[in-house]
């Protein structure tokens, strides 16, 4: 089994013109930042992702936190957060990892004012180069809805084939199966 435990806390950061921006694993401290990046993504996140990962209130924050800290301690998965200034601008996750087969799920989402500047590319490639290195990955897997065109141009982006129509995947709905794998 892969021991999530020791993978870092932080990331290398994403430069921007605005300065840094941080890549930080998912902690308590942030509670009121992921809050805030709920409330003003709610409506942009929860068609693709639900409203378990995005939360709008301080104690549905706390929540989510609780939830991604016990998926890292019990191996299935861990979340990085986008955070400048104090500012949570979106999340990464690597979860539902297969310890057999080293496959997992990569996700993503951003805040709506820190789309359209490649961030997502950035926290994506960060996340699989963690993936592909330090836990030794195989695959990553992106499912998205066939309507998505900005994630499908993410998954594009990081390597990602698609590989065909996974039928009432997410939510009940239909999701594209993009697939990164590791070449080295």
């Amino acid at each position: 089994m892969i021991d999530l435990s020791i993978l870092p806390s932080r990331l290398p950061p994403i430069h921007t013109e605005q300065g840094p921006i941080s890549i930080q694993r998912i902690a308590e401290k942030h509670c009121y930042a992921l809050c805030d990046a709920g409330q003003q993504s709610i409506h942009h996140v929860k068609p693709w992702f639900g409203s378990a990962v995005c939360p709008v209130t301080p104690a549905l924050s706390k929540q989510c936190i609780t939830g991604m800290e016990k998926a890292r301690e019990t191996g299935y998965g861990l979340t990085y957060l986008l955070i400048h200034d104090e500012k949570c601008l979106g999340m990464g996750i690597i979860n539902h990892i297969h310890h057999t087969h080293l496959t997992a799920n990569l996700g993503y989402w951003l805040r709506p004012d820190a789309c359209g500047k490649g961030l997502a590319t950035a926290i994506c490639e960060a996340l699989k180069k963690l993936a592909f290195s330090q836990m030794n990955l195989h695959r990553l897997e992106c499912f998205i809805e066939p309507n998505n065109k900005a994630s499908i141009r993410v998954a594009e982006r990081i390597g990602g084939i698609k590989e065909g129509l996974c039928r009432k995947r997410v939510f009940g709905r239909d999701a594209l199966l993009y697939a990164v794998i590791n070449d080295s």
